[in-house]
């Protein structure tokens, strides 16, 4: 079903390619070699074990031709992050691309185990990036994948003539699906980028590339925005879609002063849900920057206070998801699926509002909300405030558990003087943010920790000995 609707997309689009900077492929030859490849599958799990992600987008596309189930895994994690997958799912069968000629081929590693679940309408099982513990295997069905696919297209506007950096894994779903292929499915050129999260090197291929449309974090547009400004030459960009982090004012400010005519979409997705749930048009950008929008069209959404009842409009609680596009529930783990899925709606443990429009804000992780003497504190909220002065480049704000109960707030901060110490950032903090937000621990940093696809990495610690306390 998924594969017959993106082969023939694909076959209407025979001008458009795929690339690395190594090679390209055309869309019909891209398909040719997937159905090619997808002969000589076995059936069950498959492991995209690839250093190039184009390589990875090719077997990914052999899987969906067979009808086998795509376990995309990420270099860039890591091998002790890919072994907890490998072992996690049962993996033995692989497509890679790590021999001496870097070619692509298919490789077995160990012994067959026998299936845990019915993979019969799964496409693929998508591992949450498991930072802070062991990755969790969201099954993805055909049918939750097209279902998504059909509402993305129904408002990103991308086509021919559009060529998409994607410079984040495939092992993400928001680049699988909200990136790779629906820029198959409507036509758009596909550039990869291989390296590691650096903005410098990234910014060459939107020029040198001739890049219309990218897709990234919050954090990836602010340091291309800052680049832009420095060099004094335009990004180029037609569209940008953010996800992956809360929109910041700061970051929505930079982005529309380096991207003046461009179409800004802000999206919310997450793995369990294939993984797009809510987009915001272009045209309210300027005017609700920190607003994810309305849930696509085939999806309900609803925030619920914690005995899972419905709240009032504006009001904050847990957002909740239902529609077609929902996991079929963690690979392997019956237990973690019932705390997530009930009654059919997807808990999706982000905080969020829903204004009288219908217009949904992420507030934060339910995870990372600190709870202080009784007050529910966002980090976010936190980090808006301080990055609205000048002398603070980043930051990061976070809980940490005392070892006699309670949490404190702890911030980490990069800033732009490098001769300004903790006195000063203290002072920013006393007129930016109110009593009960001001920070108990500081810690002063050349750079903030971030992940394989350049997201911020958010600690949780217990308070650690000498460390002064910030106020």
């Amino acid at each position: 079903m998924l594969w017959e609707y993106l082969k023939k997309r694909m076959l209407a689009h025979p001008g458009s390619t795929v690339c690395d900077g190594q090679e390209a492929w055309s869309f019909p030859a891209l398909a040719d070699d997937a159905e090619k490849r997808a002969r000589i599958l076995p059936a069950g799990k498959i492991g995209l074990d690839c250093a190039r992600e184009l390589h990875a987008a090719q077997g990914l596309l052999a899987c969906l031709a067979a009808g086998a189930t795509a376990v995309p895994l990420s270099p860039r994690y890591g091998a002790e992050h890919c072994r907890k997958i490998v072992e996690g799912i049962g993996l033995t069968a692989f497509l890679t691309d790590r021999g001496p000629d870097g070619s692509l081929r298919l490789e077995y590693r160990g012994e067959p185990q026998p299936e845990r679940e019915d993979l019969s309408d799964v496409a693929l099982i998508m591992c949450t990036s498991g930072t802070t513990g062991s990755p969790k295997g969201a099954m993805i069905t055909d049918a939750g994948l097209l279902a998504n696919l059909r509402d993305i297209e129904r408002y990103f506007r991308i086509g021919e003539g559009d060529r998409l950096l994607i410079a984040r894994p495939l092992y993400h779903c928001a680049v699988l699906t909200g990136e790779f292929l629906i820029s198959l499915a409507t036509g758009a050129d596909v550039a990869f980028y291989d390296g590691a999260f650096n903005p410098l090197r990234i910014r060459e291929q939107i020029g040198g590339w001739g890049i219309t449309a990218l897709c990234g974090t919050p954090t990836l547009f602010r340091h291309l925005c800052a680049l832009a400004g420095r060099l004094s030459r335009p990004l180029g960009l037609r569209c940008a879609a953010v996800s992956g982090e809360c929109m910041t004012p700061a970051v929505a400010q930079a982005m529309r002063k380096a991207l003046p005519a461009a179409a800004i979409y802000n999206v919310y997705g997450l793995t369990e849900a294939s993984p797009r749930v809510c987009a915001l048009p272009p045209e309210r950008f300027d005017e609700k920057p920190a607003s994810v929008g309305r849930p696509l069209a085939s999806l309900e959404v609803r925030v619920a206070d914690e005995a899972g009842a419905p709240v009032p409009a504006g009001q904050a609680g847990e957002l909740l998801v239902r529609g077609p596009s929902l996991m079929k529930g963690y690979y392997g783990q019956p237990e973690q699926t019932a705390r997530v899925m009930r009654d059919g709606w997807l808990h999706t443990g982000d905080i969020a509002a829903i204004d009288e429009e219908g217009l949904v804000a992420i507030h934060a992780r339910r995870d990372n909300l600190i709870i202080r003497a009784g007050m529910n504190i966002y980090p976010q909220e936190i980090e808006n405030a301080l990055q609205q002065d000048g002398l603070v480049r980043e930051v990061l704000a976070y809980g940490v558990q005392q070892s006699g109960g309670g949490q404190r707030i702890a911030v980490k901060a990069v800033l732009s003087d490098p001769a300004a110490g903790k006195a000063d950032f203290l002072a920013v903090c006393r007129r930016r943010l109110s009593p009960y937000q001001m920070p108990d621990m500081v810690e002063l940093t050349d750079r903030l920790q971030r992940n394989g696809s350049g997201k911020l990495i958010r600690p949780k610690t217990a308070w650690p000995r000498g460390w002064e306390e910030g106020a």
